[in-house]
């Protein structure tokens, strides 16, 4: 937002070192600002090969992206066992909760009558 540039040519050496750059502005009531830079001078500006840093940085996040497809895919399955062993306790339940008291068959709830004597 307040990034003011600034374009040295020509620059030696010997320009190395500590600068402080003074600034006003009028819409401030002529407040002064000040900011100290270091300025080092090079030959020339080398560029640096980042093709192994990228390799890495590829392998590390493929790995992490695995490893959390794996566990959400572990999660998925574990979710759909459970549902599918719910459901099979929901028909064990209801094939074996027929009440035969009604019918009075063995087993059943019905009082039992004792034997007639002859």
């Amino acid at each position: 937002m307040n990034n003011i540039s600034i374009l040295l040519r020509d620059l030696e050496f010997s320009d190395t070192g500590k600068y402080t750059c003074h600034v006003r502005n009028p819409r401030e009531y002529n407040l002064e600002h000040q900011a100290t830079v270091f300025l080092q001078v090079v030959d020339k500006v080398e560029k640096v090969d980042n093709t192994m840093t990228r390799i890495i940085l590829a392998v590390v996040g493929g790995v992490i992206g695995l490893l959390v497809f794996i566990l959400l895919l572990k999660k998925l399955i574990a979710f759909i066992l459970k549902k599918t062993q719910e459901k099979k306790k929901e028909c064990l339940v209801s094939s074996s909760g027929n009440d035969n008291t009604e019918n009075g068959l063995p087993g059943s709830k019905a009082e039992e009558k004792p034997p007639t004597k002859v």
